[in-house]
């Protein structure tokens, strides 16, 4: 039994693993994703537990967006698949109470430390460190009834894999929900701050199209082809767009401090020196107070929602 859930709802054998602490289970630690897992896990992680509540304030719409796509119910069983730091696993735990779980999965064992602390007297939630690509999240015995994510899954070297083994993991019938960013030039949240951070190296700061990565989905027809080549049926991929606010409200230095923190950000930190990536920083500064609307920072900002069934 995993530590954390009443006797009558404890999934057994999760991942075919034991139990590593309270309410946490440990997965293998290489793969094909390893190297998501380090960049998640020592350089990502980190700057993400910093900034939780920016990030989560930010994702907000969307993620609610996805929640009310999934409509978990009472009794349910629901993986959320790239976890974080658990603001949607509690929120699915929530829905689905006491006679229902929920396991979140993630790659990050920083995300997985700093979720286990958020949901530490919450019964109904576990977590594993693991690859959905390639690992067992659900139990053997008592596979899911859903799996979900909010912008989880745009990260896996081989997405039909990936979608094949959540499928793995979901009973027959069960259903599939999560977000995805649309194309980064409909997300100028991301696509002007890295427009101005390019000036400063000639290196890539986002990975090529239909690479793993933030906007790996941006294209939908690519998301019904995995999906449906992954064994999922009635695929729908609905638009979403809501207000993208930056640095949580509190205002422009917040908003510069995310918007280096994020996937271009980190990538041109690897690349420039400090003086360099200092002065970028001040040339985003300057782009970003151009987009302060009543003391935060706010871009439009466009999403899918996916559903699918097994």
């Amino acid at each position: 039994m995993v530590p954390g859930f009443p006797p009558s709802t404890a999934p057994n054998n999760v991942g075919g693993s034991e139990a590593q602490g309270c309410n946490t289970v440990a997965m293998t630690d290489t793969g094909p994703n390893q190297q998501q897992a380090t960049y998640w896990t020592q350089a990502a992680g980190p700057q993400w537990v910093q900034q939780q509540v920016m990030f989560d304030q930010m994702l907000t719409h969307f993620g609610g967006a996805a929640l009310a796509a999934l409509a978990a119910q009472p009794g349910e069983r629901v993986l959320d698949i790239g976890c974080g730091t658990a603001t949607t696993t509690l929120a699915i735990a929530d829905a689905v109470g006491p006679t229902g779980w929920v396991i979140g999965a993630d790659i990050s064992t920083t995300m997985i430390e700093a979720a286990r602390l958020h949901a530490a007297t919450r019964p109904n939630v576990s977590f594993v460190v693991a690859d959905a690509q390639t690992d067992r999240i659900a139990p053997l015995d008592d596979p899911a009834d859903a799996a979900f994510s909010r912008f989880g899954v745009m990260f896996f070297s081989d997405p039909v894999a990936a979608f094949t083994n959540i499928a793995a993991n979901v009973r027959s019938g069960g259903r599939l929900a999560f977000v995805c960013w649309q194309h980064e030039d409909k997300n100028e949240w991301i696509s002007l701050p890295a427009s101005i951070m390019r000036s400063f190296t000639p290196e890539p700061l986002l990975p090529p199209n239909n690479a793993p990565g933030p906007f790996a989905f941006h294209d939908p027809e690519r998301v019904r082809s995995v999906l449906t080549g992954a064994g999922w049926q009635t695929v729908h991929i609905e638009p979403f767009s809501a207000p993208t606010t930056m640095g949580a409200g509190q205002g422009l230095d917040a908003a510069v401090g995310q918007s280096m923190n994020t996937s271009p950000g980190q990538a041109l930190r690897k690349q420039v020196d400090d003086a360099t990536f200092a002065r970028a920083a001040e040339a985003v500064r300057s782009a970003l107070s151009e987009h302060m609307l009543g003391g935060a920072v706010t871009f439009p900002g466009n999403v899918w929602i996916v559903t699918a069934h097994r």
